[in-house]
């Protein structure tokens, strides 16, 4: 069984092996772009307010991530979507999503972003089936790069986090 669960000093190892795996196998051409400083030590660099790091694990082996990290105050970057390749297709990278998403509520972000690339078809078809909606594309020769928006306030269905409450008081 899988859990989804928050990231510990103990897997900041493990989760960088997982994406540099990844991004070393699948998308070599933008592995030196997209291995950025914050997966050297994930449990540290998102552990700011607002900011928040899901691992999914299968017993002690960590087969999924993903990420959130405070833009500003209204606003979530969703990164790190990552599941092995012998776990697709069994829903991890939704429910990690899903979890993410759920967090930003708490948290009273009014958007989550999403950025990607054109060769990362899985993201943008994951993206999209999670109700994320595409609003910026720019054209970089051969490659595009798109930004995905999920509007929490058009999708929360009423549900008013406590810090939008404050906020109104």
């Amino acid at each position: 069984m899988i859990l989804i669960r928050p990231v510990t000093n103990a897997d900041d190892k493990s989760v960088k092996d997982l994406i540099r795996a990844i991004l070393e196998k699948e998308f070599p051409a933008e592995e030196r772009t997209f291995f950025g400083n914050d997966i050297q030590n994930v449990s540290k660099t998102y552990a700011g307010d607002g900011d928040h790091f899901f691992v999914a694990c299968d017993g002690e082996k960590i087969v999924g991530t993903t990420g959130i990290k405070r833009e500003d105050e209204r606003n979530a970057l969703l990164r790190r979507i990552f599941v092995r390749d012998d776990y697709r297709g069994k829903r991890i990278a939704f429910q990690l999503i899903q979890n993410a998403i759920e967090f930003c509520k708490k948290c009273g972000y009014d958007e989550v972003i999403f950025k990607t690339t054109s060769r990362m078809q899985n993201a943008i078809n994951l993206c999209e089936a999670n109700g994320f909606v595409k609003k910026a594309t720019v054209h970089l020769g051969g490659l595009d790069l798109f930004k995905f928006t999920f509007h929490i306030t058009e999708n929360n269905h009423g549900h008013v986090s406590e810090k939008k409450k404050r906020r109104k008081s």
